[in-house]
């Protein structure tokens, strides 16, 4: 009996502990439905995109490579919703971003030509816009990390940055350069 209760003392402890630290977090990424509409408004637009690929990408180039990006983000359903639709050198991606009211955050979810899925937290920190980046790739390898869009010139330049993993392996810095070229 008193292993039995030690043993319920120590996992009630260890649960307590776990569930704080969880709670933290999703309330550090939290956002309202009036942080969604403005992240609708700072990414609605045309945009020429410098890429430089972080890793080997099926269907859109290797690690290293430069290529130019075309996105197109629109703000649909009554601004509950932001469409997304890039093209990435050869490639694609189509995304679609939301404001989870349960939840109290901004979600993204995109899906490549590759294969590849984002499923991204968005939220703003210290005036910045951050990302929690989860997905994977078509061969099943866990993407996880985290990245900041910096916005400069009064909207038209976004810098992307961070730092993702794949499998638990550091991957090159993100640095990507968004210009927006209309409405």
């Amino acid at each position: 009996m008193k292993f039995w209760l030690i043993g319920f003392v120590c996992f009630t402890f260890i649960a307590t502990l776990g569930l704080s630290a969880n709670q933290e977090q999703t309330t550090s990424m939290q956002s309202s439905f009036e942080d969604f509409r403005e992240f609708s408004q700072v990414m609605q637009g045309r945009w020429i995109a410098d890429i430089v690929w972080i890793n080997d990408w099926p269907g859109f180039g290797e690690r290293g490579d430069t290529v130019t990006g075309y996105a197109d983000y629109q703000i649909a359903e009554n601004g509950r919703v932001l469409t997304g639709r890039e093209y990435l050198g050869p490639g694609s991606m189509t995304s679609i971003t939301y404001y989870d009211v349960v939840k109290k955050q901004i979600l993204s979810h995109a899906v490549s030509s590759g294969g590849n899925v984002f499923n991204n937290i968005i939220y703003k920190d210290n005036g910045e816009w951050n990302y929690k980046v989860m997905g994977s790739t078509a061969d099943g390898k866990e993407l996880t990390g985290s990245a900041i869009r910096y916005i400069s010139d009064q909207g038209q330049t976004h810098r992307w940055t961070g730092e993702w993993f794949l499998d638990g392996e550091k991957l090159d810095p993100l640095r990507d350069t968004y210009r927006r070229i209309g409405d």
